[in-house]
This record gives structure tokens, C-alpha cells and sequence, in this order.
């Protein structure tokens, strides 16, 4: 597991990954055809470890990259949109 760096602090580390776990789960109660296919064929109902490393992985590549960035929206609308995009181009 990649062991964050907190480029933002603790704190928003923390924020970021409880907010890409809510995506996640979302994610993962949606039906099944409405899934990102690279998500779905991953899914596990029960916590995995792969699921562990995707969740800390999108945090810690959320963190660096709003790294001195002003928000504009608020921080569960950008992270949806972070997961969502990250999930769908990783079917690529």
C-alpha cells in the first residue's frame, strides 16, 4: 500500500479519503449495469484489499493534485467527479 505523504496536511487527507469512500460505496450499490465496468469486474460487496488500495489511491492522487488549488465547489461534488473520471479512464 502506497503510504501517503499528506501534501495538504492530515486533515484534508482525511477528509478526501472518508469523501472517495462514500464514492465508492455509492459506486458499489449501484445496479449492476450502471457500474463502471472496470469497477464492476473488480467488485467485491465485502471490503477487499483491492478495494483498499483503489480508495488510497485516489486519495492520495486527489491530494497532489489539489495541492495549493482553491476550491470551488464543494469537496464531495469534486471528489464524485475525481472518482468517477478516474474509475471510467481506468477502463481504458
Amino acid at each position: 500500500m502506497a503510504i501517503p505523504d499528506f501534501p495538504n496536511g492530515f486533515e484534508s487527507w482525511q477528509k478526501t479519503h472518508f469523501e472517495v469512500v462514500e464514492v465508492l460505496v455509492y459506486m458499489r450499490n449501484l445496479e449492476d449495469h450502471k457500474k463502471p465496468q472496470g469497477f464492476y469486474e473488480a467488485l467485491d460487496q465485502s471490503a477487499s484489499q483491492e478495494m483498499y488500495n483503489l480508495a488510497l489511491n485516489l486519495t492520495n492522487k486527489y491530494e497532489e493534485q489539489s495541492k495549493g488549488k482553491e476550491r470551488t465547489r464543494s469537496l464531495f461534488d469534486e471528489i464524485e467527479d475525481f472518482v468517477w473520471s478516474e474509475v471510467q479512464n481506468s477502463q481504458s
